[in-house]
């Protein structure tokens, strides 16, 4: 789609095979998880398989699995002060306190703003129902001829002074109600998740897992930048505070790499050890 020349080739063969090996490395590290949650007991641990387990049947065989385990096992794989003030416990992030965490959603933007999910053009076409000979297509008041796709870069846009001033900084408080960057242009030229019809359906749900996910991490770890050359990869050449995206439909990086430290006080909710034995406690929560 973005090289025409490379489907003389057939490039697209080893994409694809290429998917499938990882893909089939993917189902077989679900599978071990799977495996190794149905050896032991249905409330051996609170989790979601000691929630929903009364409502499945598992196979008895050891190679047969059900579709439901499967499908929500595949797709659940997939700000720190303000965490630690607003919350008295990890048990407790969750609900409409965690939606209230205004600099956390300000950051997501923020991070969805200069490293969109999907960094190449959505392109469009006018569909041949709305096609009509006495009215072209008309955008921002140029006329499109028909056949031609257009599309705007999400990249691009999120980048465009015009909407994002020193868009390659990191700026969270551009997304606060009360700026007047936030106020005059920037939330109409958002568009990591498409716009219109072809807008992302669970939109909502990745805003909550992000929350959930982050807001756990920042309560229960300190982190920092991995030390040496490691905390380095994945830059972007000249810019080495953003990473260089790499677009195949969705995007692809490396990095960050952080190193992890679990918080004395906040680690014992896991029943984990003090900061006195910090790697017992890492290797007891993970």
């Amino acid at each position: 789609m973005q090289q025409p020349l490379f489907a003389k080739f057939r490039a697209e063969l080893f994409l694809y095979l290429r998917a499938v090996m990882r893909g089939k490395s993917y189902l077989r590290t679900v599978e071990k998880m799977i495996k190794t949650r149905l050896a032991s007991s249905q409330h051996a641990r609170h989790d979601f398989y000691s929630v929903m387990e009364d409502n499945m049947k598992i196979s008895e065989r050891d190679n047969v699995w059900t579709s439901e385990i499967w499908g929500e096992a595949i797709f659940s794989l997939t700000a720190a002060e303000e965490i630690r003030s607003t919350f008295a416990s990890g048990a407790d992030i969750r609900g409409p306190m965690l939606a209230k965490c205004q600099y956390l959603r300000a950051c997501f933007d923020e991070a969805l703003r200069m490293s969109p999910p999907i960094p190449g053009t959505l392109w469009r076409e006018e569909a041949s129902e709305y096609k009509r000979a006495t009215e072209p297509l008309l955008v921002d008041g140029h006329v499109i001829p028909p056949g031609t796709q257009v599309g705007v870069n999400a990249y691009a846009i999120h980048h465009n002074k015009e909407y994002f001033q020193e868009p390659f900084e990191f700026k969270p408080e551009r997304w606060f109600p009360e700026s007047a960057e936030s106020r005059r242009t920037n939330k109409n030229a958002f568009v990591p998740f498409s716009v219109g019809a072809r807008g992302r359906a669970g939109k909502a749900m990745a805003y909550l897992e992000a929350g959930l996910v982050i807001a756990k991490a920042l309560w229960y770890f300190d982190f920092e930048k991995a030390p040496g050359e490691i905390g380095r990869i994945g830059g972007a050449k000249g810019r080495p505070d953003e990473y260089h995206l790499r677009d195949i439909v969705v995007s692809v990086h490396d990095g960050p790499y952080l190193t992890f430290r679990p918080r004395s006080n906040s680690v014992k909710e896991l029943g984990g050890k003090s900061s006195g034995n910090d790697r017992h406690a890492e290797d007891n929560m993970w």
